[in-house]
């Protein structure tokens, strides 16, 4: 049966200088690297799915994948949305919504620091940003040129009001529709509301501690009561691993746990390359897993997500890790 993966966020280009340390306020200090990439959680996560999708036939039920980014951008004519289309060749632009009063995508400067692999980013975004009107037409469309097929949209989660409808939206109007959503950022609270209709929730460490949790499975534990049935929620934690609980459908007596420590090669070095991304891969990691291998079981998924963020921080950017894994033109090797 073939898939249709929708990702809605923000794309960013991204300016990273590298440092030796963080600088004092007011200090002059000179980079020692310095790199331009696409960025934005949403892409960063289709950019690591195209690699795993590649081949069709490590689908255990066989098919299509067909990778979708929803998202806003500037003028389809301007260098920087030709500069994002080459980043993601094989992600199709049919439901983004295009400013076209507008040159510049949305920004950050990254200060990487190599003492302590520190980030410190800054964003400016001059998009405005996507109405609910405009998701549904543009979510519309894209289920028109899927039909036959099933789709999965993934949501980062941004405008309030925006993410909330666009979700009740899908779970009404196509409630086999399968939704995932980033409960990422402490600020952004509403996401908790937005996750009681979501069928998998990535929570990050931040946000579990926000809520005054200091370990993963006591705070997913919390969580379990205020999801839909058969909700599968993951929380990373960092340089410590990832712990997942899948809640109990209707008619199960109970939950499905499993948890994993960091990821390291068995031989070779283990020093962290490159930090930016590695969450955004292991959800594009876990996703492939659901949906492309639905007979492993939950610790095998999370395990397959796990190693390829490892794989991920030890080197720039995210080219060749469907190789490292594996996955170049065979089916996905066997975690147990």
């Amino acid at each position: 049966m073939a898939l249709t993966i929708i990702c809605v966020g923000a794309v960013y280009i991204d300016t990273i200088l590298s440092v030796l340390r963080y600088p004092s306020e007011d200090e002059k200090l000179r980079a020692t690297g310095y790199s331009r990439r696409r960025g934005g959680n949403c892409a960063n996560t289709l950019e690591v799915l195209s690699q795993l999708t590649v081949q069709n036939s490590a689908m255990e039920k066989g098919g299509q994948v067909t990778l979708y980014l929803l998202c806003v951008l500037p003028s389809k004519q301007s260098t920087d949305v030709q500069f994002i289309g080459r980043s993601i060749p094989k992600v199709k632009f049919d439901g983004c919504i295009f400013r076209e009063s507008f040159e510049n995508a949305a920004s950050s400067y990254i200060i990487q620091a190599a003492t302590n692999n520190s980030r410190t980013i800054v964003s400016q975004n001059p998009l405005p940003e996507m109405t609910t009107r405009e998701f549904i037409d543009s979510a519309s469309t894209i289920r028109k040129q899927s039909e036959g097929g099933s789709s999965w949209f993934h949501f980062e989660g941004r405008i309030p009001t925006v993410t909330e409808e666009s979700v009740r939206w899908l779970c009404e109007e196509f409630p086999s529709t399968k939704v995932s959503v980033e409960c990422e950022k402490p600020g952004r609270t509403y996401m908790a509301d937005v996750a009681r209709h979501a069928d998998v929730v990535f929570f990050s460490r931040i946000w579990a501690e926000a809520t005054s949790h200091r370990d993963p499975r006591d705070f997913l534990q919390s969580q379990l009561p205020r999801m839909k049935p058969g909700a599968i929620l993951v929380c990373t934690w960092g340089s410590e691993g990832a712990t997942c609980a899948q809640s109990k459908a209707d008619e199960e007596k109970g939950e499905k746990w499993a948890s994993v420590k960091t990821w390291k090669p068995a031989t070779g070095s283990v020093e962290v390359v490159d930090t930016i991304g590695a969450r955004d891969t292991f959800i594009a990691g876990f996703l492939y897993a659901l949906n492309c291998h639905e007979v492993w079981p939950l610790q095998q998924k999370l395990e397959f997500a796990n190693e390829l963020a490892g794989r991920k921080v030890l080197q720039t950017g995210f080219g060749g890790l469907s190789e490292k894994m594996g996955l170049f033109g065979k089916a996905a090797p066997d975690h147990n």
